[in-house]
Formats: C-alpha cells, structure tokens, sequence
C-alpha cells in the first residue's frame, strides 16, 4: 500500500484578515499558558507543571508565527503583506513583553536552581539550560527599572529591523537606456524587459532585481551603462540608513545595560567563535594575507580593462571602478580559460538541473522527492512548486514540503535564501510534526522559446540555498527549538558551502548537465575549465566577503553615539575590498544581513568555510556521491539540529577537531 504524506501543517491560501485573526489567537494562547505557569504555587512549581507546558506551547506555535511573520516577503498580495508586517510587529512586541515577564523568570529560575540537569535527558537539559541563558540575555536579572528600559529599546529595535527589511522587499527603482546604451545585450534579455518611449525615442526599464543588474555589470559595454545601474543599485533604499543607524545605537544601548562591552561581544557569547578578539583575529589575518594576492587580482583585471579600452578607442582611466569588476572578470575567464558563461548556461535549463540537484541528494543523503502536482499543490502564487520529501533508507517515512518560489516578482523578497518555516518536532503523542521550508530565489524567468537558464554561480546558489532546506528536511529533534538550521550562526552555512563543493566536481557537473536544445551533457574540456577557474580571482572575491563581516563587527563594536554608516562602509570598502564605492552610493541601505538575523554575525560566511572545506575535503572528496558518507553526514551534521553544539557535531562527523588547513589550501590559496 502507498503510503499518503500528512497535509501541510501551514495554509498558505490564508486572507488578510486570516493573518490578524491568526496572530490574534497565537498571542492568546501564549498569553494564557504564561499566566498559568506565572500563577503556580510555590509548591507546583516544578520542572513537570512547567517545562512541558512551554515546550509544547513552542512546538505547536512555531511554525504559525513563521508563517505569519514570511507572507511578508513572499505573498502577491499585498493586503496579505501589509497584514503579515503587521501582525510581525504585534507579535514581535508581544514577544518582548513576555520574554520579559520578571514572574515568568522567577518560576524558571526555581526550577533550575532545584533541577539537577544531569538527571534529565540530553535535549530536555538543553532545553532548560538554554531557556534560562535567554532569560538572562533578556536582562531579567537586573532592577526593574533596567527592565522597563531594557524592554522599551528592543521593542524599538525589533520595529525598525522590520520597517527596513519591509522597505527592502518592496524596492522598486529602475534606471532607463536605449538599445545603443545596452550594447552587448542580447536580444533574450532585451526580449524580458518593459520598455518605455521617452521623446520619440525606445527606452528599456531595468529594475534593481539581480536578473536585470548581474547582466548588465557582466556583460554590457557600454561603462557608462554599467556605472549607472551600477550606482543606483548601491544607492537604493536610502531611506534605510536613518534606520540601521538607530539600530546601532539600540543595540549598543542594549548591550550596556545588560553589562557587555558591545553588541558584537553580547551575540558572539552565544556562537561558536565566542568573542571579539577571536573574530577580530581571524578576519584580520585573513584580510593581510590576502592583500597582497588582492592586488594582483586588481592588476590582472587593469590589464584586461586597458587591453579592452584601447580595442574600443575609448579613455583608460587605471582604476578598477566597481561596475568594472563583474565585467572584465567575464573577460578574464572568456580569454584566459575560454570561460564563456553565456555557453555554460545553455547546460543548466532550472527545471532540469534542479531534477538532477534533487537526484544527487537522494542519492547522498537517502531521501526519495516526489513533485506535487500543481492543481494539488495549495501555494501563495502560479510559479511556486510543491515537493514532497520521503526517507528512503531507514524507515521510508514522510520527511517533509520543500516549496521552491524561484523567479522574481514585484515586493518579493530580492535575494536568495531558505524559509524554515515550520520546525519538525515531536508531538506529546509520539508522532513527528513534519517540517515545511521554502526556498525562496530570483533567478531569470522562462520565455515562450527558452527555459530559464542558470549561469554556474547561479547552479552554486541554488545548490547552497537547497543545501539549507536539506538541514532543515533531515533534521529529527525532539523539541522544535533545536531543529535544523538553529544551529550557532557562524555553523549554519557550514552544511551549505560544504554542498556547493558538487558544482565544482566533474562527476558531478556531468550528471547535472543537459544542454536546453540538444540534451548533450557539458562536455568533460568545459568541465575542466569550469574546475580550473574556481579560484580565478578567489583573493578579490573573499576580500570582498572579508569587508562585509569587517564592517559588521565595526559598527556593532563602536562606541560612537552616532555611527556615520555611509562613511564607514565606503571607507571599508575601498581599504578591505579594493575597489572604491561608486560616488554618493551607501550599499548599508540595502545590507539586509544587517538587520535580518546576521548582526554581528557576517564574518560566520568566511568563519564557517573553514568546517565546510574541512569537512569536504576529509570525507568527500575521493568519492562526492558516496551514499555511506552522506548518510554519516545526514546522521552526524544533519539530523542533530542544535540539539548538541555545532564544535560536538563537526568532531562526531570529522572523528577530530576540525583543522583550517583544506580552507587555506582550498579556499584562500595558501600553504
């Protein structure tokens, strides 16, 4: 008999009023189980009245408050999205009162204080360890007044990170030129664009979404062109840096009052690197030892760019400007390595590759996918798919939804990334809640003759980005809390960098290849190419990563009472990365890290390639489609979640300590 997967535990049909409605009943229900634990007795206060109340309050609602909080970012309708920002700050608000409550923290801590945590199972005493850690981080310890203050800067907070990402999503600038002004753009990308007729004269409408500006900087011409777009995609959303600098100001606030040094120094207590001085340490090395090889990344493509402008009888300037980057690095691999990425794209039609991506990780991993049909598969628009997820080595049970949304549409959310929207738990009646995550993208859209096409960093992001929904697809915690990629924030793009190794692997490459028109797989010499340019450019590339973090831990270390974001990320810019700014740009506006969940945590990108190369290139490179050493990989890294710490789950999977070694030799390029 066919086994029947569960309905999807999330309604993605839900109205407008349905997210107030929902929000409403989701506080209510908190509200009411918080009162009743606050109100126990002295007596009644043990670990079994309480623990178990809160824990199942925390895995039933979970997924309801993810999915209320994301139609923000993903639904067409805007009613929907108004209603989702809404109700994110209402429960967002109501949050920090009850993470607050002084009575709340006082039956926890009794509880503790009484509970000898050796006695309990290994997930229930983290869960009761970590519990009071986060009533503490909430400054319940502190006088009251310090509370109330406490409690008003992050209610502050939380509004603004929210009204920033909102003004983020929703960008709608776009930049005009004439075909002239396009010129080395074919007629494929012409084709998608709106255009407008301006004095009698054509123009077309580029927006700010990656589609329309990678392109251009990679492939136009025309300097002009590529400095405009350019300049306007670095200078969007300039209404945000009023907002990210009162950030930084409450965060600051916040840190003092609970007696850290910084914000930076309060988020890294709980990530694996722990301090300042160790991220500090670590990206400060880096970044000398890749100044020098950076530079001569910069020569190299100063030659190509005086080379080129001689050809086209135009002005050689001598500076690698930022709209110069993406488009002679494309020249760069087109004559030195015969990299042509318009070619390779013909290999890589979405639908396909994304077919066999699926099929590597069913292979390595033992899971079985199987697509939804579209009139079953309930969704929030027409270009969403529905998959279903099934273990198939161990017990054949249902694992989980993958929803993929994966071309751009107007108020979306403009980058790529993996919703976790619905943690898998335990049930109190033995059963497992299956998780629900959604990768979210903008990749160019099919036209009537061609299938969507991915260029190889795009079959990279997509790899990484479902790398991300696998955590969270074989993740098998007990407690919602600890499931999947709620691991320490500078492990969680471990598991992800470790997965974009595949589409630098010829067997790999092979396998995931079918040219669109023909079939053909990509033959074995652009394969090699592919492989041989990996680390073209890699100096330039992570210094680039390198400023990202530096400037994070910057602003979130400073003790300014106004930090002048502009000028530190500009100044950054051109010191760390090597290539200035364009002039009157402010790329923080748009830095949506910042106030998504990645403050004080963007150095974990480069952090953490140091167990993703480790762990690549000690189990997985002499055969990257072992199903035995994926299935350790899925047991060891994958289905823990945070149930143990990230340092505990990297020696389980490695048998030692993980080593730096492979991430220099590998990623950085040196001995």
């Amino acid at each position: 008999m066919t086994q029947s997967p569960p309905a999807p535990s999330l309604d993605f049909s839900i109205t407008a009023d349905q997210v107030a409605e929902l929000t409403k009943a989701i506080i209510a229900e908190e509200l009411a189980v918080n009162n009743e634990i606050a109100a126990l007795k002295p007596e009644d206060q043990t670990y079994e009245n309480v623990i178990p109340k809160l824990v199942r309050l925390e895995n039933t609602l979970s997924g309801q408050i993810q999915l209320v909080g994301s139609l923000s970012q993903i639904s067409p309708d805007a009613a929907v999205r108004e209603a989702s920002v809404t109700a994110e700050k209402e429960y967002e608000e109501f949050s920090i009162e009850q993470t607050m409550r002084h009575d709340l923290y006082k039956v926890i801590q009794g509880i503790v204080d009484k509970t000898d945590l050796k006695t309990l199972p290994a997930e229930e005493a983290r869960m009761l360890s970590k519990t009071e850690i986060s009533y503490r981080r909430n400054g319940l310890h502190l006088p009251e007044e310090k509370r109330n203050e406490f409690k008003e800067l992050r209610k502050r907070l939380s509004e603004v990170c929210i009204e920033y990402m909102k003004n983020w999503s929703r960008e709608n600038s776009t930049v005009k030129f004439t075909k002239e002004e396009l010129e080395g753009m074919d007629d494929d990308f012409l084709g998608g664009l709106a255009t407008e007729e301006e004095d009698g004269v054509k123009k077309y409408v580029l927006t700010m979404k990656y589609p329309d500006v990678r392109p251009v900087l990679k492939l136009c011409k025309n300097e002009n062109t590529r400095k405009v777009h350019m300049t306007a995609f670095d200078s969007r959303n300039r209404e945000n840096i009023v907002l990210l600098e009162e950030a930084i100001r409450l965060r600051r606030q916040c840190a003092k009052i609970l007696g850290y040094k910084s914000h930076a120094d309060f988020v890294l207590e709980m990530k694996m690197a722990k301090t300042v001085e160790a991220v500090r340490s670590f990206v400060d090395d880096l970044a000398k030892k890749l100044h020098n090889p950076g530079l001569q990344d910069v020569e190299d493509l100063l030659a190509i760019k005086k080379e080129e402008k001689a050809e086209r009888g135009e002005p050689f300037d001598g500076v690698l400007n930022a709209w110069d980057t993406s488009y002679y690095q494309r020249i760069l691999l087109e004559k030195q390595y015969s990299l042509d990425q318009e070619e390779i794209k013909k290999y890589f039609s979405l639908e396909l590759t994304i077919q066999k991506m699926l099929e590597i990780y069913e292979r390595v991993l033992g899971l079985k996918f199987v697509k939804v049909p579209a009139d079953k598969a309930v969704v929030w628009h027409p270009d969403v798919q529905l998959f279903e997820c099934w273990d198939a080595v161990e017990d054949k049970s249902f694992s989980g939804y993958m929803y993929l949304d994966l071309f751009p549409r107007d108020s979306k959310y403009p980058h790529a990334a993996c919703f976790p929207l619905q943690p898998s738990y335990v049930a109190e009646d033995g059963t497992r809640v299956a998780p629900i995550a959604a990768m979210v993208a903008n990749f160019t859209k099919p036209t009537a003759d061609k299938p969507s096409l991915l260029k190889h960093d795009e079959v990279v992001t997509l790899f990484h980005e479902l790398g991300h929904v696998m955590h969270h697809l074989c993740s098998r915690t007990k407690f919602a809390r600890f499931h999947g990629t709620s691991v320490e924030g500078d492990f969680v793009e471990a598991p992800s960098q470790m997965l974009e190794n595949w589409c630098f692997d010829s067997k790999s490459l092979k396998f995931l290849s079918s040219h669109f028109e023909t079939g053909e797989p990509i033959s074995d010499e652009i394969i090699d190419r592919i492989i041989k340019t990996k680390n073209v450019n890699a100096a330039l590339m992570n210094l680039r990563q390198l400023f990202f973090g530096i400037f994070d831990m910057e602003i979130h270390t400073s003790e300014e009472d106004t930090v002048d974001t502009t000028k530190t990320y500009n100044d950054l810019r051109e010191k760390i990365s090597l290539v200035k700014a364009p002039e009157g740009s402010c790329g923080q506006a748009s830095f949506g890290h910042l106030m998504g969940g990645y403050d004080a945590g963007y150095y974990g990108y480069m952090w953490s390639k140091v167990f993703s190369s480790d762990m690549f290139f000690t189990k997985f490179e002499a055969d990257t489609l072992s199903s035995e050493t994926g299935y350790s990989y899925r047991k060891c890294i994958l289905e823990k979640g945070s149930s143990k710490d990230g340092m505990d789950l990297l020696i389980d999977f490695l048998g030692r300590e993980p080593s730096s070694d492979a991430f220099m030799r590998e990623d950085i390029g040196v001995q």
